[in-house]
């Protein structure tokens, strides 16, 4: 024993043995006791943090409405410090504005700013726009997503149910430790319906901009600002609002006088009817079709949402036991179902991972005290790894779970070198080329921060976990293993006598391999030919023709000259692009370019849409829904079926099945009988979709079309001409027969009309009229749901809203025909007026400021001609827009990542770090370059395992990418810091004898290393082709495969070759000098 001590003497150990163990172990306790405060959710934080400004403009059209309203708020809203982007939509009677922020600024202090900007413009404003609302959406996904749903039942009115939420249930759940917001939402607010009759007030002598003065005058509130109130304890901010006289009893009429023409005051109560009534619903929202209150809970960013829901179950258990009779409360949704789900999925993979690694380690060392000290690293690592996880917030989701299975096999790949190392050599020499190996992975890994936000976003934390995890492992390598192996007695073992065959298969072996370099060295040219062959030249990716050929110079029309002619094309072409296009032809033809990115469906979801034509009734829409509902709740199978009639054109109904009936063959039955009772159904256009397969639709509008163009421009009208200068272009071709310009992109061609008048403007001018004079006249006859006022009743706010007894007696026609008075003298509208029906006026819609118009149009003809013609179209516009204008091509069909390939850029920035890093190991620039080798030998592997398997290349295949970066340059950095070692330890061996012994030394640790992470990925193929992380597995699987015979292969060429063919020259001119003797 005392002899190991001494041989590893030179290790950086300043405390014993027992005392790193020791600490170690305390370090482990404090992770697992953090383990259960770390944040526990289903999936990452998506959004990024952001607030959206909105306000009503009643009775003004879009464009007066961004030009009065949405321009000016926009450029004060710029001033504010985070901003990404803000983006605008101005439409008829209002507008919202939506400010992107950073995912590190504080939403608190930037809403403060946002409403001072807004207290400051307010006053310049139009009269008639609302004050301004602000609404906040935080980084963290649970602002808008509850993780807990509730229904409340009752055999009363939705809003006496949900006030009885509010009061008994809404204050014991936000009383909860890690509950962010707790809303009730279902019953329609009431309202107090105020009716006057316009002609009774003409012949009284009162306006109904009287009546509106003196409802303002008693209940009216005006909102003055926010003040800071200096107080013993400290300051805090305060809103002030200018409030009158009325009292908390209602709307009373009665207690409201209204002057008359003549000076007289007259009560309200004798000019109008009053009745307290629901608010006519806009939408609907029921499940299981009930009217129903809904109570949805949302758990704040660090809260572990598995705790958090077992302390919400308790509360409503105890609010259930005191219910009045007939009150009943559901659950309507529970994330944490899903969430124990895919932990429990996550855990079965970890388990198995950890079983089979142990299993194979126990296999090939056939020693217990080996398979401990393996166990005990793994464990210390992930226990120590929770403290980080802890102190960088790090969310424990689907994404990092995956990333603490995947990091097992690479932990446990350094532990393997450095345990091998420290039994063979007695010393932690290894150290260097494990802390390179690892450097090289966590490189590999660094530029997941980097990518797009989108990708970003799920990837992170994965990153985060797998960097954390190998960062600790270098410490538990370098510090607690060499102690472990010393106070366990595994170095004083002696190693097992190797068998006389094993002697003989490796001395075989050897000098086969020696055989094999030399003669790959003879022919390094042959080797490096197949190599290239076997990746692949781009060359399938030359365009057929350079486009301006003798604007670009001679060079352009050469190429034309050779390349763009049929002959080329039909014959040569397809034999060069097979010939020289490799694996990376194989997978950008056959895999990339049909590949999308899917989510993974955590439930069986079956989508019910129904949509009815313009001018159709919420009413009519709400009749249609409830039959299909009646024939959903037939069916004993179905958990649950949400409906959302969500205007009076367009309606939903999600249909959630039992856990027992979700995976058997009800679904797909109940999808085609739904089909069939939306045909028996009519009346509506129906589509029906999910359980990922072929959807149904019967609609009739036409679609859009898939050919999408964005134009964007900073003023409005010179961007409406240019768009209908596309638009003329396009229609120049025979194969486009239409194209829309909107404010945004639709599905569906849509037929959004409006009555409209059109005046007659010289029968006006004679008669001393205008357009303000009559509608001024005939506003008060129209009059509905004009808002008034509000007024707290009952604890909560309820709007005043003014409407004409007539009208609802006029129809289109009575409208024209109705008789006015203006000026003393009769008149009818349809003597100055004729009335049409056409398009409704578009939105206004802005982004970073800038106009947005969007054209859409379908090309008759093969899809890929389209584009091409598209782009040429959109090259030539782009050459005639002025400064500040641009227009691109948006593709309607979103691949990820395909437009912007800026990732794949990103690989080589990664390899250039992996270079660097093994630069600084080795003191050279040779050795780094043979080892960056090794990276596209790889990704032949994964072009091939895609190519080959049929499989979706999405996230997960880029992961694969970026991982086997990392990876397979480990075993390169292992062999060739053995061989350094020999040649220094051996400096009168020869080149090759060096490298085989350098490889005989290193195979063991590197055959472990490569079968555990490959053993390591084997739980993600097992089951159903989980997305990203199928992809992720069988990428990184067969580019570690291919990788290993690169090593075997290529390496030593790449390496050694130059070295071994001076000394085989050397030899043959000694040959022949000896000869010649």
């Amino acid at each position: 024993m005392s002899n190991i001590k001494d041989k590893t003497e030179g290790r950086p150990l300043i405390w014993s043995s027992f005392t790193l163990i020791v600490t170690f172990v305390c370090l482990s306790l404090v992770g697992l006791a953090l383990v259960p405060l770390l944040p526990v959710k289903l999936s990452p934080s998506h959004d990024m943090p952001g607030l959206s400004v909105s306000f009503s403009m009643p009775g003004n059209s879009a464009r007066v409405v961004e030009t009065e309203v949405t321009s000016r708020l926009e450029g004060m809203l710029s001033r504010v410090n985070g901003i990404k982007n803000i983006t605008s939509v101005s439409d008829n009677d209002g507008g919202y504005i939506s400010i992107g922020l950073d995912k590190h600024t504080d939403i608190d202090a930037t809403r403060f700013e946002v409403s001072t900007l807004i207290r400051q413009l307010w006053s310049q404003l139009p009269d008639g726009v609302s004050y301004p609302q602000i609404s906040t959406r935080r980084s963290d996904d649970n602002a808008s997503r509850p993780f807990m749903t509730y229904t409340l039942n009752a055999p009363a009115t939705p809003i006496i149910i949900q006030k009885y939420g509010e009061e008994r249930i809404k204050p014991m759940l936000s009383a909860l430790n890690g509950v962010y917001k707790v809303e009730l939402s279902g019953a329609t607010p009431m309202e107090w319906r105020i009716v006057y009759d316009i002609v009774q007030l003409e012949h009284i002598g009162i306006s109904v901009q009287d009546i509106l003065s003196a409802i303002a005058e008693r209940y009216g509130r005006e909102f003055l600002g926010i003040c800071e109130l200096e107080r013993s304890g400290g300051s805090e901010w305060i809103r002030l609002v200018r409030t009158t006289e009325g009292g908390t009893d209602g709307f009373v009429p009665s207690e409201i006088t209204v002057k008359t023409r003549n000076g007289s005051m007259i009560p309200l109560d004798r000019l109008v009817k009053v009745t307290r009534t629901e608010q006519e619903p806009t939408s609907y929202y029921r499940i299981n079709g009930l009217n129903s209150v809904y109570l949805s809970i949302t758990a704040s960013e660090t809260a572990n949402q598995l705790a958090l829901a077992k302390e919400v179950k308790k509360i409503i258990a105890e609010a259930e036991a005191v219910m009045p009779p007939g009150y009943e409360i559901h659950t309507g949704y529970d994330a944490t179902e899903y969430i124990s789900k895919e932990l429990d999925t996550i855990y079965f993979r970890t388990g198995i991972t950890v079983l089979i690694l142990l299993l194979f380690v126990a296999l090939i060392t056939r020693n217990m005290r080996y398979l401990f000290l393996i166990v005990t690293g793994l464990t210390v690592n992930i226990a120590v790894a929770a403290i980080l996880y802890y102190a960088l917030g790090l969310e424990i989701q689907l994404y990092s779970l995956a990333g603490i299975t995947i990091s097992l096999n690479l932990v446990i790949d350094n532990v393997i070198v450095m345990t091998d190392h420290i039994l063979r050599r007695r010393n932690l020499k290894a150290f260097m080329s494990v802390l390179a190996a690892t450097l090289t992975t966590v490189g590999a890994l660094v530029i997941i921060f980097f990518l797009d936000e989108k990708i970003r976003l799920n990837l992170q934390d994965f990153a985060a976990v797998v960097i954390v995890n190998l960062g600790i492992s270098l410490l538990v390598a370098l510090f607690f293993v060499p102690p472990l192996i010393e106070k366990i007695g595994l170095a004083a073992g002696k190693p097992r006598r190797a068998r006389m065959w094993v002697k003989r298969g490796a001395v075989y072996f050897t000098r086969f391999y020696r055989g094999m370099i030399v003669l790959l060295c003879r022919y390094r040219a042959i080797a490096f030919i197949l190599l290239v062959l076997g990746f692949g030249l781009p060359v399938f990716m030359l365009p057929n023709k350079i486009e301006d050929a003798e604007a670009k110079g001679g060079w352009a029309e050469w190429y034309n000259k050779v390349f763009d002619n049929t002959i080329y094309r039909e014959d040569i072409k397809p034999i060069v692009d097979k010939a020289l296009g490799g694996s990376l032809r194989l997978f950008v033809e056959k895999v990339y370019d049909g590949s999308y990115f899917n989510r993974d469906e955590s439930e069986v979801v079956l989508s019910i849409n129904a949509t009815l034509p313009n001018g159709s009734t919420l009413e009519q829409m709400n009749v249609l829904i409830k039959r299909m509902e009646t024939y959903l709740s037939e069916f004993k199978e179905i958990r649950q079926f949400q409906t959302s009639v969500y205007n009076a054109r367009r309606a939903s109904i999600q249909v959630y099945f039992k856990k027992e009936h979700s995976h058997t063959g009800f679904p797909y039955v109940l999808k085609s009988n739904v089909i069939s009772k939306s045909l028996s159904l009519g009346g509506g256009s129906w589509s029906v979709y999910g359980l990922q397969d072929q959807g149904f639709s019967n609609d009739v509008r036409e679609s859009a079309g898939s050919f999408r163009v964005k134009m964007y421009g900073y003023n409005y009208d010179e961007l409406e001409y240019w768009a209908e200068e596309m638009k003329k272009q396009l229609l120049a071709h025979r194969r486009i027969k239409e194209v829309t310009i909107n404010s945004e992109f639709s599905w569906w061609k849509d037929d959004y009309t409006e009555f409209y008048l059109e005046f007659d403007k010289r029968k006006m001018a004679k008669e001393n009229l205008t357009a303000h004079g009559l509608f001024a006249v005939l506003r008060p006859v129209f009059m509905r749901n004009q808002l008034a006022g509000s007024i707290i009743y009952n604890n909560s706010l309820e709007y005043l809203r003014l409407s004409s007894i007539q009208s609802s007696d006029y129809d289109v026609w009575a409208f024209m025909a109705a008789p006015f008075v203006v000026n003393g003298k009769q008149y009818k509208l349809s003597d100055f007026a004729v009335m049409a029906k056409g398009q409704a006026p578009k939105q206004v819609a802005k982004e970073n400021q800038q106009y947005r118009l969007c054209l859409q149009y379908e090309y008759i003809g093969s899809s890929e001609q389209g584009r091409k013609l598209l782009e040429k179209d959109i090259e030539l516009l782009k050459k005639r827009l002025p400064m500040g204008y641009t227009v691109q091509n948006e593709n309607a069909y979103w691949n990820w990542g395909k437009d912007d390939n800026s990732q794949y850029l990103l690989l080589l920035v990664v390899i250039s770090i992996i270079f660097f890093i093994s630069a600084i190991l080795f003191n050279s620039l040779s050795q780094p370059l043979a080892i960056i080798f090794v990276i596209p030998v790889s990704y032949i592997g994964v072009f091939l395992t895609f190519y080959l398997f049929g499989l979706n290349f999405d996230q997960g295949g880029f992961a694969s990418f970026v991982l086997l970066c990392g990876i397979t340059v480990n075993a390169s950095i292992y062999i060739l810091n053995e061989y350094n070692a020999t040649r220094r330890n051996f400096p009168r061996l020869s080149s090759l004898r060096a490298y085989t012994k350098a490889w005989n030394v290193k195979i063991i640790p590197i055959f472990l290393t490569v079968m555990s992470t490959i053993l390591g990925f084997v739980p993600f193929m097992i089951g159903d082709k989980t997305p990203f992380w199928f992809p992720l597995a069988a990428g990184t699987i067969g580019g570690l495969v291919m990788s290993v015979i690169s090593i075997f292969i290529y390496l030593p060429v790449l390496s050694v070759s130059g070295i071994i063919r001076r000394q085989l020259d050397r030899e043959k001119k000694l040959d022949e000098s000896h000869e010649n003797h």
